[in-house]
């Protein structure tokens, strides 16, 4: 009995050490300001999203809307004495203060409550995901009047930055698509089908010329940007980069290239101005 209330008393004690260091990480990667907002996309349905700010009362003239891969599932809230959410290790995530500045505040896109249990591609892609993500620009829109908003995606979430592109229209100044899904998988077709010419507004690419991840290469990228004309960032080396091919600290996760590539999407977003190449 005794070993028992022992094992016990230490599986708790390492649960809450774990508990405080997933508290510190997400702390160490935040903004100097960061707040949940719930917006009430649809009756009974709740979407979360943590907004990234230089302070409390910043009036930004531009908001990055930030959609991380995997299938987007969040699930932003106070807990443990803090902010916690799941994909923290998500390039877009890990590095959403590299999007805050004077003019600038990150919101990092939750899924809707009802898509907790089964998010996918065929829902980034379809209809309901635009009006949840449009009621979720008004409600921005009516905090922060004036500012314009920006998707970006990173890897799957660059399903739902290039979809919301497309539907949204001119609600939206530009898109922005890093490690982009062009083929297909058993979970989805990612962007195999879309049609790129029906984003109307200003596009920029960012890629890891050493991508290995099968569904992210980086010539069929290269081939998409040439052939409608959209910017692309090609980004070389790496520092660190580990694990497997379509995670977030491999090649396709930018390991230690992150802020080369936040500073690159940054500068577009802010003058248009392109870095082609980040080595």
């Amino acid at each position: 009995m005794k070993r028992l209330a022992l094992a016990a008393v230490l599986a708790f004690a390492a649960s809450a050490a774990h508990a405080e260091s997933w508290v510190e990480r997400i702390r160490a990667a935040a903004a100097p300001h960061e707040e949940i907002v719930h917006v009430a996309v649809r009756s009974g349905v709740d979407e979360p999203v943590l907004l990234s700010m230089a302070s409390v009362d910043q009036k930004p003239k531009r908001i990055l809307l930030l959609f991380p891969g995997g299938d987007g599932v969040m699930q932003i809230k106070q807990k443990a004495g803090g902010t916690w959410f799941k994909l923290l290790g998500n390039y877009l995530i890990r590095i959403r203060a590299r999007f805050v500045d004077a003019d600038d505040i990150a919101v990092s896109i939750d899924m809707p409550s009802d898509q907790y249990c089964c998010a996918n591609d065929r829902f980034r892609l379809n209809e309901q995901h635009a009006a949840d993500v449009g009621a979720i620009i008004a409600a921005l829109a009516a905090r922060f009047p004036g500012a314009e908003f920006y998707l970006v995606g990173t890897s799957k979430g660059t399903v739902s930055a290039a979809a919301l592109g497309a539907r949204l229209g001119p609600t939206v100044a530009g898109v922005v698509l890093t490690s982009t899904v062009t083929r297909e998988t058993r979970k989805g077709d990612g962007l195999s089908r879309f049609d790129f010419g029906t984003l109307k507004v200003p596009v920029l690419f960012v890629h890891h010329k050493s991508d290995s991840c099968h569904v992210t290469p980086y010539y069929a990228v290269e081939s998409i940007a040439r052939e409608y004309h959209f910017p692309l960032v090609t980004v070389t080396g790496s520092e660190g980069a580990h694990g497997d091919d379509c995670q977030a600290y491999s090649y396709h996760g930018y390991a230690g290239r992150e802020n080369q590539v936040a500073a690159a999407v940054m500068q577009w977003v802010n003058t248009r101005a392109v870095a082609p190449t980040i080595e």
